[in-house]
């Protein structure tokens, strides 16, 4: 494998691209560097000097008010004036700035012409910019900051050939000089520009970006001037163009690093949120955003981060607003445009993207970033053709663009064309060889080079056979089974194989769906591409029910190909859950009816947000269980082919509102409101509790005036409870049962609170104790409400650990007719009569506790061994099957199957499993034989001496000698 380095400080170079979809379209330098012009000689200069160091520190208001009284002097400096304008340009007053510089005439400054210049670019006056450019390299020559406003915005305005030229100077400057000066606006502005020749140019680019982080912008910010904040915030957009956003040598330390220096920087908070948004951190982002537009409400880069946020999560109504507000600053900002157009992309309008690209054609005929952005978000709703198209025509209009090329790679991989995939990313890595998202992408297409495969009728199967032995096969053979029924449930057979890659660590499978080594779940589909980690426990999220995760998988690559890949996210994600065809988890219910009691179960418009933005802890859980939910509503009032017809719908572009207005006739409010109803008719039914919470507020002012009132602190114990706080919530049951020990809500909530403390203590001595404590509590609970389940539950667990399985078989039975949707029941019972030796009665419990938990592969092996001693085979082939879908490493339960499979006489499934054994135990001489037996007795003569040499191989004495010639 290649060896690739990540771009580090220090360590390896890294090219930073002005036209990437982060950074501002604004020069940087060119306006950062306003903050920092020198004070002229004269009688004022002490004044000017402490009223810059003020705003260079970030006190606009402090330094503001000093450069009024310094202009309210007899003739002013222009550094004055400059520097009044530069504090209303960094709180966003650019109108004012500018009249007031145009106040005073044409003035014989090249600094005046910059400033002027870059406050007119953030207005989008482009013409003028370059205008007052050419004016303030004629007035003066070796200004960077001049040549950098030039040459950005001619590459801006995609006139890139002028711009090589007007870049050149820089490469001229510093190849020409001995060393720098010690000025670090210069090598600022010289740095870049110094970049961007050599990346357009293809001039030695990883050694020179080294040399522009590592001996111009750091030797700026930490020898030349430290208290030179712009030098920071060049050097932590080059890393965050890299993904190297780390804490401690990228991009978040070097942008927190100038926040240090001045705590009111838009341009910091801007760029934390651009990292921030590459792991979906969407309430970071806000917050951040939010923090750069206090400062300044004109930071057209921290609107277009809103934007860009607002397009990530899907809410594209909002994010042509958002990226509207920023055009109302800037109505030639191309960015903003580019979103504009990508959120209208993703809506399938037409006829908005065109009008956004004819405006931008006429800024910039060879807009390569508008049509990146596009193909970004197309390519986030899996509109791959599309996507591929606007990649390609944003690398012929910037063949220097690295980005564009890495996306188009990215996107071939989620397409499932690894070659091209690897030709679009070698291509990148050739341009910029330290993005981190290139890097990780072709270090995992390196290790795939190394799976093996297996091509099945409708699969191909990769894996780590060395790592993962007997899983691809295992995986291919399942999937075989369940094609037909999937395929023909939704009427639609897949067009392609699907591909499979089953990658043995977390992070290999991150990288393969994100490109970044971090993802929370264990499987992801992209269309025809599904990935997987292995279900081992040394994976974080440990085993999993292989065969569940498998088919709701497949279910997307169905479902997505039925509707073009225009499928809602919660309507593909509940039909996925749906064909697990298993019930719904415990925990889901209680997801449910928390939401339910709360008001706050999903609409229509939200419930995506749950997926891809979760607000609070469980909501990504509640979006999966409440979008299976939907469509079982569906189904129940409107019958299973009401579902294709949707599906037809969606792959005709037909939006959300459009589907459920001419299908049911409803509005999105009024399938809300309607679900919502059924949906607390069926939690009720369950059993659950869905009475509002109280305010927790108002209960402690009512409790403050009346000490005395044992039901009203019931109420604020529960209350307290709703809000999650144990400790206080127990606290206030005491004092509840203190003033009436028969109070229901002091006992519900001091049952429920010691019980989770029970759960959580490892040590027996101190459940034992917390048992003492709990166990009046929990008796008059059950005498007040003999069907408290948690009470009940929590009865028969002390009774357990006591030993009394007499009184746990009691309550445990209650708990099966209150709460059967419970596992705590079914597992209590089976373990009681597992332990007297009374299979009859367990049976039953496990066979429904199997049901129930779907990751224990113990369940469905002891119900294989019970059903096989009772001359059931076939009940335990499948049962054995049920514990190798959670745990397909196991030698024991492989050899348990093949076994059985033998005694049934399905020879097939019995050599299948003992094939599994010589991958797993390839050491082990019997497994062989048996393969070798049973191969023989099918007829496969040249299998079974196959098994017969390799067990031989390993033990000479083996009886498989017999079968070979």
């Amino acid at each position: 494998m290649k060896t690739r380095v990540a771009f580090r400080k220090f360590d390896a170079p890294a090219v930073l691209l002005f036209v990437w979809f982060g950074s501002p379209p604004c020069p940087l330098v060119a306006e950062a560097n306003q903050l920092s012009d020198k004070p002229a000689a004269g009688e004022n200069a002490p004044d000017i000097a402490i009223a810059q160091d003020l705003l260079m520190s970030g006190q606009y208001d402090r330094s503001r008010s000093m450069f009024e009284e310094l202009l309210s002097q007899p003739r002013p400096s222009l550094d004055a004036h400059l520097g009044f304008a530069r504090c209303l340009t960094q709180t966003g007053q650019y109108d004012r700035a500018l009249d007031h510089l145009r106040e005073l005439g044409s003035v014989d400054s090249a600094k005046w012409h910059v400033v002027v210049g870059s406050l007119l670019r953030r207005r989008g006056q482009y013409a003028e910019v370059l205008e007052h450019a050419k004016a303030a390299i004629t007035i003066d020559g070796n200004s960077a900051t001049a040549h950098w406003l030039q040459a950005d915005m001619l590459e801006h305005l995609g006139r890139t050939d002028e711009a090589v030229e007007a870049y050149r100077w820089f490469d001229q400057q510093v190849v020409g000089l001995a060393e720098l000066p010690r000025d670090a606006e210069w090598i600022t502005a010289t740095a870049l520009g110094f970049l961007r020749y050599s990346v357009l140019t293809g001039t030695s680019v990883a050694s020179r970006t080294k040399h522009v982080l590592n001996r111009m912008l750091q030797v700026a910010y930490e020898r030349v001037d430290r208290s030179y904040w712009p030098a920071r915030i060049a050097a932590a957009d080059l890393l965050r163009s890299k993904f190297n956003n780390d804490e401690h040598d990228g991009s978040v330390s070097d942008y927190r690093a100038a926040l240090r220096l001045n705590e009111h920087l838009p341009q910091a908070y801007t760029g934390l949120g651009e990292a921030a948004l590459t792991g979906w951190q969407f309430e970071r982002v806000e917050e951040l955003a939010q923090k750069a537009l206090e400062i300044n409400p004109g930071y057209v880069e921290a609107i277009r981060l809103l934007s860009k946020k607002l397009l990530l999560e899907r809410r594209y109504v909002q994010a042509i607003e958002t990226a509207d507000r920023a055009l109302a600053i800037n109505p030639n900002d191309i960015v903003a445009l580019s979103l504009r157009a990508a959120a209208a992309a993703c809506r399938y309008d037409e006829k908005t993207v065109a009008d956004a690209a004819s405006r931008v054609r006429t800024i910039n005929p060879k807009c390569g970033l508008f049509y990146r952005t596009v193909g970004d978000a197309l390519a986030g709703i899996r509109q791959y053709q599309a996507s591929e198209k606007a990649y390609q025509m944003a690398i012929k209009f910037n063949t220097t663009d690295a980005n564009a090329r890495t996306e188009l790679g990215m996107m071939y991989m989620q397409w499932g064309d690894e070659n091209k995939a690897r030709e679009a990313l070698e291509a990148a890595w050739n341009l910029d060889p330290f993005n981190e998202r290139t890097k990780f992408t072709l270090e995992l297409l390196e290790m795939l080079d190394d799976f093996s495969r297996i091509e099945t009728a409708h699969f191909v199967v990769k894996f780590r056979p060395e790592i993962d032995p007997g899983l691809g096969e295992f995986v291919a053979s399942y999937l075989e089974e369940i094609y037909e029924a999937v395929t023909g449930d939704f009427e639609t057979p897949t067009s392609t194989k699907t591909i499979i890659e089953l990658f043995p660590t977390d992070r290999a499978f991150a990288v393969r769906i994100t490109g970044k080594p971090w993802i929370h779940t264990v499987g992801a589909a992209t269309g025809r591409v599904i990935a997987l980690a292995a279900p081992r426990d040394t994976n974080e999220f440990g085993r999993y029910n292989l065969a569940r995760v498998l088919k709701h998988e497949f279910t997307h690559t169905v479902t997505l190909e039925a509707t073009n890949n225009r499928i809602p996210h919660w309507f593909t994600e509940g039909l996925a859950v749906m064909q697990e065809d298993a019930p719904r988890a415990f925990e889901w219910w209680r997801l449910l009816a928390a939401a339910a009691r709360r008001d706050r179960l999903f609409t229509l418009e939200s419930i995506d947000w749950g997926f891809i933005r979760p607000k609070q802890r469980g909501d990504r859980q509640l979006a999966y269980a409440q979008s299976e939910w939907m469509c079982e509503f569906i189904v129940e009032r409107f019958g299973y082919d009401i579902i294709h017809t949707m599906l037809d719908r969606f792959k005709k572009g037909h939006t959300q509102a459009e589907v459920f207005s001419e299908l049911f006739d409803k509005s999105i409010k009024a399938f809300d409101d309607t679900f919502a109803v059924w949906a607390r008719d069926h939690l009720l039914a369950q059993g659950f509790d869905l009475t509002p919470v109280e305010s927790l507020e108002s209960l402690i002012k009512q409790t403050q005036a009346d000490q005395h009132d044992a039901r009203l602190f019931g109420r604020l114990a529960r209350a307290i409870l709703d809000q999650g706080d144990f400790d206080r919530a127990l606290k206030a049951a005491h004092r509840t049962l203190e003033l009436d020990e028969q109070e229901i809500n002091g006992l519900s909530v001091a049952t429920i609170v010691l019980w989770k403390m029970v759960k959580e203590e490892h040590e027996a001595s101190a459940k034992r104790a917390y048992d003492t404590d709990a166990l009046p509590i929990v008796e008059r609970l059950l005498l007040l409400d003999p069907d408290h389940w948690i009470a009940l539950k929590f009865r028969g667990e002390i009774a357990l650990r006591h030993g009394d399985q007499e009184l746990a078989t009691l309550h445990y039975r209650r708990l099966q007719a209150v709460c059967p949707i419970d596992p705590a029941s079914w597992g209590g019972l089976a373990g009681i009569y597992l332990q007297a030796d009374d299979e009859d009665r367990a049976l039953p419990q496990l066979m429904e506790l199997a049901r129930l938990e779907e990751n224990d592969a113990d369940i469905p092996r002891k119900i294989a061994r019970i059903v096989a001693r009772k001359g059931h085979l076939r009940e335990a082939q499948y049962w054995y099957r049920q514990a190798l879908h959670v745990d397909p490493f196991s030698p024991d339960i492989h050899l348990a199957l093949g076994d059985v499979s033998a005694r049934l006489g399905d020879l097939e499934a019995a050599l299948f499993a003992y094939r599994m054994l010589t991958l797993l135990e390839p050491g082990r001489a019997v497994h062989f034989e048996r393969a070798a037996v049973t191969a023989h007795k099918l007829h496969k003569e040249s299998d079974a001496q196959q098994y017969a040499r390799q067990a031989v191989e390993l033990n000479p004495e083996s009886s498989a000698r017999s079968l070979l010639p």
